[in-house]
């Protein structure tokens, strides 16, 4: 990992792309490997997988300290790229992504042990997602000090499709609230990036206090905006893999459009870039947003 190659694609989105803002980092390992978790080495076109979780038992927790997010693991090298982003692009805007509390969890407890533990062990999972509600809060204070404008919460795992609502409500929603006032407190905006289909859990994500939800491309923004009703900006949703990866210059234009008739508050993929996307497919998303787009009111948008 390397913050001045990790800033310079950053910039690429943004200078040959034409994305309006900047984003590192580029795989959602870098939180856990703060913890001490290790990581294999994919190609480029696959995330790094967790091979080893730091917490296996209650004992486990009790040698778990919330760790330094200028020195552990590969956070200290996002913090030098997101440094070098705000001093090469003063006017655009810095993103830098944190796992969520409940994803972290997830990813240091391993995702079956920790679903298994909301119900039989949920005092348990309380006490790692204190642990990991921390972590977030001291990782988006120092990539806002390193001049970040906006943290997004990336939560893979508290969809309706793994939560139920009421899980949502006792196991996600409290957590990020705390991480979400925490930005505003220290000048950001945040964003909240829940994958899958958020139906159920809608409501409660509009709760958290974020600026910005980011939807999958399986949701209707119409729907999307209609439940949230003007409470929190709608971000999305293009398909990252049938229409921006796999699509034609046009069928991207056509679905951007789309979802700007819709009423999306900010354009942007339903997930991640693929990294096999074509650069073209990325113009043609920017450009047809700046034909047909509208200027968003807010600070954040």
């Amino acid at each position: 990992m390397n913050s001045e190659l990790m800033a310079k694609l950053a910039r690429a989105g943004h200078d040959i792309g034409g994305l309006e803002s900047v984003r590192v980092p580029f795989d959602v390992g870098v939180d856990a490997s703060a913890f001490g978790a290790r990581t294999d080495q994919r190609r480029l076109i696959r995330q790094p997988t967790i091979l080893e979780r730091a917490i296996r038992t209650p004992d486990d927790l009790l040698n778990i300290q919330v760790p330094d997010p200028t020195r552990a693991g590969r956070a200290p090298i996002v913090l030098e790229a997101v440094a070098k982003l705000s001093e090469h692009c003063p006017i655009t805007p810095v993103i830098c992504g944190v796992v969520a509390p409940f994803m972290l969890a997830c990813q240091l407890r391993g995702e079956q042990e920790a679903i298994i533990d909301l119900v039989l062990r949920p005092w348990f999972m309380k006490q790692i997602l204190e642990v990991t509600t921390e972590w977030g809060i001291a990782y988006a204070h120092a990539a806002l000090e390193e001049g970040a404008d906006v943290i997004c919460l990336v939560d893979g795992t508290s969809s309706g499709d793994v939560l139920e609502a009421n899980q949502y409500e006792m196991f996600a929603l409290p957590f990020q609230r705390r991480v979400a006032e925490a930005v505003a407190k220290h000048g950001g905006c945040s964003i909240l990036h829940v994958c899958g289909n958020v139906n159920r859990n809608l409501r409660y994500m509009a709760q958290t206090g974020v600026n910005g939800i980011s939807i999958d491309h399986c949701m209707q923004i119409d729907r999307v905006k209609q439940v949230l009703d003007g409470k929190v900006a709608v971000i999305g949703n293009i398909s990252p893999s049938s229409t921006l990866m796999m699509g034609t210059e046009l069928e991207v234009s056509m679905q951007t459009k789309k979802c700007i008739d819709c009423g999306t508050d900010v354009v942007a993929p339903g997930c991640g870039f693929a990294p096999e996307t074509p650069l073209d497919n990325m113009r043609s998303m920017a450009q047809t947003t700046k034909t047909y787009g509208r200027v968003a009111k807010g600070r954040c948008w």
